[in-house]
């Protein structure tokens, strides 16, 4: 959803959603099925600000974390895409170890029906009416169906369902609109005083001048512009819904299991780097990064090669890898000038 600048500077003088500047992917684990000596199993973090978005949690990313300088702890979210052992095998390790360094705050866990059964089993989560693990937190499990959103602040989460050999979700992270740029021209042509009165202007406020003239931040603001969208699909075979969950991402993060020339890569439901190329492409991002790369590739230049004679902006995503997360570029229109000045 794309707000209004009215309906975006009422929000931001309502509760001042988080922007961060910084927001980083690190890429933890970005192997298919089973550890190898180049790739560990799935694992991506999203940083943004001093949050940490985690999708999937294979074994021995805990390890991956001390390696990348990322911190666990830093976690509220944890997204599995699927219920298949190389997505989930480090969870359990994980809640114990926030435990043992005494993690207080609770632990948002999102995954496609039957993930609470998967930690009831691995006693993560008790059962209903039983008593379960204390690891001196709490852990709150959302099972998720296709086209689930969850609010957060700055943000939402998006889930879509997409095509694999069991029910597997794949994840959108979408900012909120960001305020326009501030015109400091307008403002000073407006008489509005350089200082506080430009702080409040930006953050959404309106100012009243001392000949009594109320100042709007739609004054002095250029048009709302876009946050920043990364994609992460898990494992699945090229889909609509892929495409549509995708739509203008900065980032999209698709699963590249095999090269072109292996017939079966469907079959097995799962796609090859030519074909996450395509879905880049159709969805129109900004870039591409290639992971859950088959152990039988231990160098995955032939996939980058393939993808980028389809979609040139396309990347191997390696371990420990990390990506800075741009915000798209301006479309914006300036304010109005005043009356009897020309546009800054």
């Amino acid at each position: 959803m794309v707000r209004s600048p009215t309906a975006l500077y009422a929000l931001a003088a309502s509760r001042q959603p988080q922007m961060h500047e910084s927001m980083e992917l690190c890429f933890l684990g970005t192997g298919a099925s089973w550890p190898s000596v180049e790739r560990n199993v799935p694992a991506v973090a999203l940083k943004r600000g001093s949050e940490v978005i985690l999708f999937d949690f294979g074994e021995g990313t805990q390890r991956q974390f001390q390696r990348s300088g990322v911190s666990y702890m830093q976690i509220s979210k944890l997204c599995i895409t699927h219920l298949h052992a190389d997505h989930y095998l480090g969870i359990m390790g994980l809640v114990q170890t926030m435990g043992l360094n005494e993690r207080k705050a609770p632990l948002q866990v999102y995954g496609p029906t039957g993930t609470r059964e998967l930690l009831e089993d691995y006693r993560v989560v008790p059962r209903k009416g039983a008593r379960g693990p204390d690891f001196g937190f709490k852990i709150v499990v959302n099972e998720l169906q296709s086209g689930a959103i969850v609010q957060a602040d700055g943000y939402r989460l998006e889930a879509k369902e997409v095509r694999h050999n069991v029910m597997a979700l794949a994840y959108a992270v979408i900012e909120d609109d960001r305020p326009g740029r501030f015109h400091k021209e307008v403002a000073l042509s407006l008489g509005v005083p350089e200082g506080k009165a430009f702080g409040e202007l930006q953050r959404g406020q309106s100012v009243t001048l001392a000949d009594g003239r109320v100042i709007s931040p739609g004054q002095v603001l250029g048009s709302a512009r876009k946050g920043r969208k990364v994609v992460y699909t898990g494992d699945c075979v090229p889909c609509e819904q892929t495409v549509e969950l995708s739509q203008g991402a900065d980032v999209l993060v698709h699963e590249a299991t095999y090269a072109n020339d292996f017939a079966d890569a469907n079959k097995h439901g799962h796609s090859t780097a030519a074909q996450a190329a395509f879905i880049a492409k159709a969805a129109k991002v900004r870039s591409l990064y290639l992971t859950h790369i088959s152990p039988r590739y231990t160098n995955a230049k032939p996939l980058v090669d393939e993808a980028r004679k389809i979609f040139p902006e396309s990347h191997e995503a390696r371990d420990l890898l990390q990506v800075v997360v741009k915000f798209p570029p301006d479309e914006e229109t300036a304010p109005a000038a005043p009356a009897g000045q020309a546009s800054p």
